[in-house]
């Protein structure tokens, strides 16, 4: 998140309790963002008093929250004492209920992964014994958490399918069949921390904002491309969720008036013509475990129907990045997940395209990205999840 973002939050002063509360999460928001920030330039950014800050942050401190991390530069004065999130308070995890497995992240409350895992499914299509397994996964998990005076802040999950918001019903998970699950208060039971749902797409944008290929930015767009297409939509820094929170379903726009017929019931849907799952059909492949790595062979032995595959692939994918761009008109757009891996490739056919079709792309100055967070984008957006609402609290 930008610097220039963070300064224009509206100023909030006074001294009743859910004041003091909105002015502590500004004071963590910029800590966390800004680190090392001293208490000065807190106070001339947020327009509070010094000696209001310093209240604040003296509760911070005594919550674990904050902690000073040494002397900065003198402006001419004294030399201020430093502060910076406590990375070490508590953690949090970050999950990913993917197709194939399940990845959990450990991260510290600054966002550092400090372990990853991946866990085989005991039965995916059994809704209630996924989540007997998710739930004792964590438990299992948190046993190895180092000793910290928070202990487990929270958790993240990201769902590949819609998830209402704010009530975070997992509505339909198509890979597996799911409709109407209500897991978040089973989950905070079982853990006694609060739990955040929401579709994966969402959450792989906040991780690539937070420290991948979008970080500084707080405008953008994410395009998670894999056995189809999803998006997650960063407006203001913060996720776009829609009415209902089902935005960024946009694997299911139309770009072929009287195109393939897709399961959705509609026909010439996007991811159609510009997921993995369409490149491997263009290039005579199963879709199956192992594609990637067997399109990517191909690819770098020079095979010419893997190369005009993708040459096709890139092309249906530019028009839908064009179309994102109009749309919303985003400082950078990151194509992520599994088409991540083609950018050796995929750039060139992505950008002719743009050029060719979006001639005044130039006017609104946007980047296209591609993910380097990779398949670990959605966990750790989760994890970022549960510490940005962590903050709130």
């Amino acid at each position: 998140m930008n610097d220039q973002h963070l300064t224009k939050q509206k100023p909030v002063s006074g001294d009743s309790s859910l004041l003091k509360s909105i002015n502590q999460t500004t004071l963590l928001e910029l800590i966390r963002q800004l680190y090392p920030i001293s208490r000065a330039d807190l106070a001339k950014r947020t327009k509070l008093t010094r000696a209001t800050v310093s209240a604040l942050v003296e509760d911070l401190i005594a919550r674990h929250l904050v902690v000073e991390t040494g002397i900065g530069e003198s402006s001419g004065g004294r030399r201020p004492m430093m502060l910076e999130i406590n990375r070490e308070a508590g953690y949090v995890f970050g999950v990913d209920l993917r197709a194939t497995d399940m990845l959990v992240i450990c991260a510290n409350l600054r966002g550092e992964c400090i372990r990853e895992t991946r866990y085989d499914y005991d039965n995916p299509e059994d809704s209630e014994k996924t989540l007997g397994q998710l739930i004792e996964t964590i438990r299992n998990e948190r046993r190895e958490l180092p000793e910290s005076p928070l202990g487990l802040c929270g958790v993240g999950i990201g769902i590949h399918g819609f998830v209402e918001h704010p009530g975070q019903q997992l509505v339909f998970v198509p890979h597996f069949g799911w409709r109407g699950l209500h897991w978040k208060e089973k989950l905070e039971a079982a853990f006694g921390a609060p739990v955040w749902l929401d579709n994966e797409a969402n959450l792989a944008a906040l991780g690539e904002l937070e420290s991948g290929a979008a970080a500084g930015c707080t405008d953008m767009v994410y395009i998670s491309v894999g056995a189809g297409i999803g998006a997650g939509i960063i407006v203001g820094g913060d996720v776009f969720r829609g009415n209902g929170g089902y935005a960024g379903e946009i694997g299911h726009t139309t770009i072929e008036r009287n195109g393939l017929p897709c399961k959705c019931g509609n026909s010439g849907c996007w991811e159609l013509y510009a997921s993995e799952k369409a490149l491997a059909a263009l290039a005579g492949m199963p879709y199956a475990p192992g594609v990637t790595e067997r399109m990517l062979d191909r690819l770098r032995l020079g095979d010419g129907k893997a190369m005009d595959a993708l040459n096709e692939v890139g092309d249906c994918l530019a028009i839908g990045v064009g179309n994102m761009i109009h749309t919303f008109n985003p400082q950078v757009v990151v194509i992520g997940n599994a088409l991540a891996v083609y950018s050796e490739w995929l750039s060139k056919p992505v950008e002719r395209t743009l050029v060719t079709r979006y001639p005044f792309r130039h006017v609104q100055s946007v980047d296209i990205r591609y993910s380097g967070l990779g398949e670990n984008a959605a966990a750790l957006g989760a994890a970022f999840m549960g510490i940005r609402n962590m903050m709130k609290r």
